[in-house]
């Protein structure tokens, strides 16, 4: 059984179409990197993975479980219910952190699965302080947002995503914000969710962390995927012209 599929994605904004007829099925401790040029439709794929946005016709599943449909050229959604369970399957890392500004780094973390998950606070309490010391923060517990840099910020939401136990982790651009030495200390958290058998999807600019960490990198471009594959295969030798095309850009 696949963790995540979306078949037959399309989505348009103002007329523009940003992904047509994009298909992705994700296995269990896979990960999966998604890389491409900005406006390829990356991100908006993400948005309609963990219903930040609707598909305007498409499938959607997570763990056989149908999230969306398309009947007769209509989207349909599940019930309220249904959607409310899902959203517990995945857990979704920013580009910008997301962090609320006026709570704690232990807030942060441990306030959404409270809320959300009704879990017992004296279990989550300790779940949160483990944690807190595999990212390297446990000193930083009671500091507020401002007073972390940018690379600690992207830790602690990378934390509060993992402490809602997902199946899956999606990230969009969890580095972009970052300067090169802060990159270095985001990245390797990653690398060791994949050692440990984290699934994930990483929309990523960082070319060689894709191959490293990834079972299969996808390249999207204007809104279609134009090549898929083995990490190293695609980096190091693509088949289609427009992925070569992007990848020397890069290299450049």
């Amino acid at each position: 059984m696949y963790i995540f599929e979306i078949n037959n994605c399309k989505k348009q904004f103002n007329g523009n179409i940003i992904l047509n007829d994009v298909s992705l099925k994700v296995k269990e401790s896979e990960v999966v990197s998604i890389i491409g040029s900005s406006g390829s439709g990356k991100t908006t794929l993400l948005r309609c993975a963990t219903l930040l946005e609707t598909m305007d016709s498409g499938n959607l599943k997570y763990l056989g479980e149908t999230v969306a449909t398309t009947q007769n050229n209509k989207i349909k959604y599940a019930d309220k219910k249904t959607i409310k369970k899902i959203k517990n399957y995945y857990g979704l890392v920013f580009q910008n952190f997301n962090l609320f500004p006026h709570w704690t780094v232990y807030k942060n973390i441990i306030d959404p699965v409270l809320s959300i998950q009704k879990r017992d606070k004296n279990i989550v309490d300790g779940e949160v302080d483990l944690l807190l010391k595999k990212i390297g923060l446990y000193d930083k517990k009671n500091n507020y947002p401002y007073e972390l840099s940018g690379g600690q910020k992207q830790r602690v939401a990378i934390a509060r995503a993992l402490a809602m136990k997902p199946k899956i982790l999606f990230f969009d651009e969890p580095t972009s914000a970052l300067d090169p030495e802060l990159t270095v200390e985001v990245l390797k958290i990653i690398k060791d969710l994949a050692k440990i058998k984290m699934t994930m999807v990483i929309v990523t600019h960082e070319m060689n962390f894709a191959k490293d960490v990834s079972d299969r990198i996808i390249f999207v471009d204007k809104g279609y995927i134009v090549e898929e594959g083995i990490a190293k295969d695609i980096i190091d030798n693509p088949r289609e012209e427009r992925t070569k095309q992007f990848l020397s850009k890069l290299s450049k």
